[in-house]
């Protein structure tokens, strides 16, 4: 039927990006706030009022860990059913998956020109492709070719653990712990990458660096951060810039040998696609640095994926597969 539609959703902690899909094409697009009195059912449903017809498929891309198709938001209070959002809207089948699953479909066939090349092949490899995002928070997903057909691998790769590197990074990791305590394992200096790594995880370590160097605590956001410390005009900032590249590259760099990323590594997310400057020469040295495994390290390619949308677009992705097995395609 001509009027038959696919919905795709891209939910986070602050906001909700629905959209209406009519074959590979992208007909409308609705962002709302999440506000905590809403509900995402209530949301779904508003944006489904708007359309003449309830859609045939839908799938959601969540932030948070999804079982029995449904899911908790990380971050929010919110919750979300798929068989309860399938009868309020009437739609034939509802998918509810992880936002890095999403990221991961998002990759899995994308043109090169939607590409930053960072290291390596112009034009991605054929097999595992890892997907690492830096945003509010830190996502790690993978899909992987797998009896003639594709599967998505998502855990919490975002909170394995992490280091430091060198005795100046212990200090800073040490004054990081007494803010943080609740993000390191134990009493050790080892904590969740994603405290380091994230829009989350910034501001604390920007303090964490100010302890260290006996200046008083101010608040900068994220971005702020990463502005002050291109400008060269705040050494702290410039300090955690610097640790924040170094243990982005080597989490990369690990994970690109842990999955087999034989596809090639990607790097999504808000901080890596406001922040491309930041895949220099020098993160590539550091993500190459591996002990004896260097030279396996170096044969990773490496993208930074330039579409902002990579939620929806993964999103799209494995819609477009479930209507073809639906199909029997």
């Amino acid at each position: 039927m001509a009027d038959t539609w696919t919905l795709i959703a891209d939910i986070g902690g602050t906001n909700a990006r629905f959209a209406a899909c009519q074959g590979d094409r992208v007909i409308d697009t609705k962002a709302y706030d999440t506000e905590p009195g809403q509900s995402l059912l209530s949301l779904a449903l508003r944006y489904c009022s708007s359309r003449h017809s309830p859609p045939d498929i839908a799938v959601l891309a969540v932030a948070g860990p999804v079982a029995g198709n449904a899911v908790h938001l990380t971050n929010t209070g919110h919750r979300l059913n798929g068989d309860d959002l399938r009868d309020a809207i009437g739609a034939r089948q509802v998918h509810i998956i992880n936002d890095f699953a999403a990221a991961a479909w998002a990759v899995s066939d994308v043109d090169p020109s939607d590409l930053g090349v960072i290291c390596g092949s112009a034009r991605p490899g054929s097999g595992t492709r890892l997907v690492i995002g830096p945003g509010t928070g830190l996502g790690v997903g993978a899909i992987s070719p797998i009896h003639g057909g594709l599967h998505a691998i998502v855990g919490e790769g975002g909170h394995a653990g992490i280091g430091p590197r060198t005795r100046e990074d212990a200090d800073v990791f040490e004054a990081l712990r007494n803010l943080w305590p609740e993000a390191f394992f134990g009493q050790t200096l080892t904590l969740e990458a994603e405290a380091i790594l994230s829009g989350t995880g910034l501001p604390m370590m920007y303090r964490a660096v100010q302890s260290v160097r006996g200046k008083p605590h101010t608040d900068m956001t994220p971005q702020a951060i990463f502005t002050t410390a291109r400008a060269g005009s705040d050494p702290e900032a410039v300090r955690v810039v610097s640790i924040f590249k170094t243990y982005l590259a080597q989490l990369a760099g690990d994970l690109g040998l842990s999955f087999g990323a034989t596809g090639g590594v990607f790097l999504v997310g808000g901080i890596a696609q406001k922040n491309p400057w930041l895949f220099d020469a020098e993160f590539v040295d550091r993500l190459r640095s591996g002990g004896r495994f260097t030279r396996h390290r170096s044969a990773l390619d490496v993208y930074l994926l330039q579409r902002p949308d990579f939620g929806l677009m993964g999103a799209q992705s494995y819609a477009a597969l479930m209507a073809a097995q639906g199909r029997g395609d």
